[in-house]
């Protein structure tokens, strides 16, 4: 098994850059020297020694999705290094895959779970000789991942295997583009490899475009001036060139939402949910309701057609998803309460990673070819519907959330309780100015390594949308749309916080819910 030297695990792992656009999460203060150095070593361990499945069901190693999350929080080296300490406890060494993984045979192991090592050395070598946008395209979004061609024996499906086991080869990946890191790149890559084409029938093979196309990326990309990415050059920000063409109009990803809801043909009862123990709704759901949700999903797209991928269009759409997800995890949270031990709200493990995989929209969204990047919008909504529809197709009663929820929570030990405030103090029966400091504060030092991961997220959606007000979202089909403000982000958060524990002040570590609805 080859392992980088020093001075190699450095270019892979260096000390992280600057987001790669403006419309990037941003980073907290409490970043310093110290902290990025702790980040890189960590992962540089993390990278040698340790497999990205820790047993053979394929539970994915975390690591360094907990570490980017609370890095980006502002997170100290000691705290890093304690974190990253969490996640060794439980890990698997390394090990030696059967043989290793060339250009002749690299379509043959798809989905063999003990060749991760050598389809990481493969793509550490394709990220090293080429420009890391290009292998993200040939191997992710092009014809050939996908349908396949000459000398390769059915269809890759490498699209379906990004998204596959709730995003988490995309969540890799992101973290690798979002913070510079070419070494999660190539894990991610190698993650999407041994995955199984989990979703095929969400993907259909319209959305490729044939070798040769007139539209091809290297066109697109050109006319877009979007970034090259590559070992040799780091990223600045981009934009795109809007086109000033006529645009197809197409549905809010809201009223899509609305529909899934009333259609009948996605109940739990027409699909045949819920399962025993073992089988899998997601598999259930994508094979007899896959191609209905794909063609619901191609009428949201389609304003993305041709030239329509512009940057205000892409914006546009990460923000309706970012929005979406937040309401299927958060308010169908609260809906079914009643599902949940604590009868409060049901912090669902499946939709927290609808939340937790749109944060890194944007760092995709900032290298690829608008056609990909369409590509990626289209396939990941579709995704996150299906995952909606697994898991019971909750109610989304969001008058009665708003109703019921604050947008001011705080920890338990601030309130009546804590120390009086000093004369002349402004709003000193606010126990917490500003909701999301305390947040932070809580969730920096929590050991379950999703916390971080959708807290960032819910958080960067505050700070991008919060100004929405009441009556934004008028006009589209979903029942109480009118009602969602900016404020959705920090009611979903104090939800989560309660639910999963204000560990730093004293209370026990919760779980998340599993039971669906």
């Amino acid at each position: 098994m080859f392992t980088p030297k020093p001075e190699e695990l450095d270019i892979w792992f260096p000390y992280p850059s600057s987001p790669p656009s403006s419309q990037v999460p941003s980073r907290l203060p409490g970043i310093t020297y110290a902290s990025s150095a702790a980040l890189a070593t960590a992962l540089k361990d993390n990278h040698v020694k340790w497999h990205a499945y820790f047993n053979d069901l394929g539970f994915h190693n975390h690591a360094s999705h907990h570490l980017v999350a609370v890095y980006a929080l502002g997170a100290g080296g000691p705290l890093i290094e304690a974190a990253y300490q969490t996640h060794v406890a439980y890990m698997r060494p390394a090990f030696e895959s059967p043989e290793p993984i060339d250009e002749k045979n690299f379509w043959v192991h798809l989905g063999k779970r003990e060749f991760y090592n050598s389809y990481l050395e493969f793509f550490r070598a394709q990220l090293r000789d080429k420009d890391m946008v290009d292998v993200l395209e040939d191997y992710v979004f092009s014809f050939k991942a996908n349908i396949g061609g000459s000398g390769i024996e059915g269809e890759p499906h490498m699209l379906p295997r990004f998204y596959a086991a709730l995003a988490h080869p995309m969540i890799h990946i992101g973290c690798g583009l979002e913070f510079g890191f070419f070494g999660l790149v190539a894990e991610g890559l190698a993650q999407a490899a041994t995955h199984r084409d989990q979703g095929k029938e969400l993907v259909p093979n319209s959305l490729f475009q044939q070798p040769g196309d007139s539209s091809s990326r290297s066109v697109s990309r050109l006319s877009a001036l979007i970034p090259s990415l590559s070992l040799r050059k780091r990223p600045s920000a981009s934009g795109r060139t809007a086109s000033h063409g006529e645009k197809t109009r197409a549905p809010h990803a809201f009223t899509i939402l609305a529909r899934v809801l009333a259609n009948s043909a996605f109940s739990a009862a027409e699909i045949g949910l819920p399962l025993p123990e073992g089988s899998s709704p997601f598999d259930l759901v994508t094979e007899k309701a896959g191609s209905a949700l794909a063609e619901l999903a191609a009428e949201w797209a389609a304003d993305m057609d041709g030239e329509g991928a512009t940057s205000i269009t892409i914006q546009k759409k990460i923000e309706e998803l970012a929005w979406m997800n937040a309401i299927i995890y958060g308010v169908a949270g609260w809906g079914g309460r009643d599902r949940s031990p604590t009868r409060q709200y049901n912090a669902d493990f499946f939709f927290m990673h609808l939340v937790t995989s749109s944060l890194f929209l944007p760092s995709f969204a900032a290298y690829l070819s608008p056609r990909s990047t369409a590509l990626l919008l289209q396939t990941y909504f579709v995704m996150s519907l299906a995952w909606y529809v697994a898991r019971g197709r909750p109610a989304l009663p969001i008058r009665e959330f708003y109703e019921a929820t604050t947008s001011k929570p705080s920890p338990p030990s601030l309130g009546s309780e804590g120390p009086a405030a000093a004369k002349d103090t402004l709003t000193p029966d606010d126990a917490a100015a500003n909701p999301w400091l305390p947040i932070i504060q809580t969730t920096l030092t929590h050991p379950g390594e999703h916390v971080c991961k959708l807290q960032r997220a819910l958080m960067h959606n505050a700070t991008v949308y919060g100004t929405r007000d009441a009556g934004h979202f008028t006009g589209t089909e979903l029942e109480g749309a009118e009602l969602l403000d900016g404020t959705l982000f920090i009611r979903v958060a104090g939800l989560t916080a309660d639910r999963l524990g204000w560990m730093k002040e004293g209370q026990e570590q919760g779980e998340w819910d599993r039971a669906g609805f």
